[in-house]
């Protein structure tokens, strides 16, 4: 299957294009590298260094595409609230662009990474995907925006659309500038010695999903017909102390910590009911929470830090 990816060489992508080719499909990666890393895509892909705003000068590349796997965005949501602009050009009238191209050509399907952050404060827990959306952010807009436009798109040209609500995604190649992903965050300060900072107290409750898990539904998705939406997570929600606990595990001690109190907008629980992802496409994730930090601290630590 000839397949395109956009945002290929970031964080998720690069594990996603690994995935593909390692499954014999045709990738080519759209990615400006902005964001992501040419040293982070497989060697079997094509890439193509072009910003998506300019999606249309390599409008020949996606002849007889069979899927476009639409995961660039920008996605820091501290600089969304300065930037309220620049997020919903990048994440809705680009993806626009992209939708355009694709229908110029033919292709008619997309497979397309929203986030858990379209719920904002949710009022009950698991949340599931018919729960309200109410965004906070211009981040969490534009990716909700983004989902209406698809379901648009679905009905009056017939392009066949799957949507994840991806929930904390963690693992090898998180490279976030600046970093604001606490895993990360917390590998850098502990492999450096230096104090690790929480909210909270360690209180909140997350759900933590493998990268390599988050890429495995993309590949079982490619073949689904219609138009669906998804939350993709665990299904577990896990306390933030007990994430810190399985790193002090893993390095076989105590770490200081500085605790920086509430943090406003922070929401005290937030996981996923994953129930119509399992039935839909059978898939549930493999990667036990312990031996994913195990892997991720292993990987950076092999880097030689972050």
């Amino acid at each position: 299957m000839k397949i395109i990816v956009t945002g290929g060489a970031g964080f998720i992508g690069s594990h996603v294009v690994e995935l593909l080719c390692n499954h014999n499909h045709a990738v080519t990666v759209i990615d400006d590298l902005r964001f992501g890393y040419e040293s982070f895509v497989d060697k079997r892909a094509k890439l193509l260094k072009v910003p998506l705003e300019e999606v249309h000068t390599i409008e020949k590349e996606f002849e007889n595409v069979s899927v476009v796997i639409h995961l660039a965005a920008s996605s820091i949501i501290e600089f969304s609230y300065r930037e309220p602009i620049t997020y919903f050009e990048n994440n809705v009238m680009n993806g626009i662009k992209l939708l355009e191209v694709m229908k110029k050509k033919g292709v008619k399907k997309i497979i397309y990474s929203s986030t858990s952050s379209v719920y904002g404060q949710p009022k009950k827990t698991p949340i599931k995907e018919n729960d309200p959306t109410i965004p906070l952010n211009a981040y969490a807009a534009s990716k909700l925006t983004f989902e209406h436009i698809l379901v648009a798109y679905y009905h009056s040209y017939g392009i066949q659309s799957v949507t994840f609500r991806p929930f904390n995604v963690y693992g090898p190649r998180d490279e976030q500038k600046p970093r604001t992903r606490a895993v990360p965050m917390w590998i850098e300060a502990i492999l450096d010695n230096k104090p690790v900072s929480w909210y909270w107290q360690g209180k909140q409750i997350r759900d933590y999903i493998y990268v390599q898990d988050v890429a495995r539904v993309c590949l079982e998705a490619l073949t689904l017909k219609g138009i669906h939406c998804f939350n993709l997570g665990s299904g577990k929600g896990t306390h933030m102390r007990d994430i810190l606990q399985i790193l002090e595990n893993i390095i076989g001690r105590k770490v200081k910590l500085i605790d920086l109190g509430q943090r406003k907008g922070d929401p005290e629980k937030s996981y996923a009911d994953i129930t119509r992802i399992k039935k839909t496409l059978n898939w549930s994730p493999k990667v036990s929470l312990e031996e994913g930090l195990r892997r991720t601290f292993v990987y950076y630590q092999q880097v030689g830090g972050i």
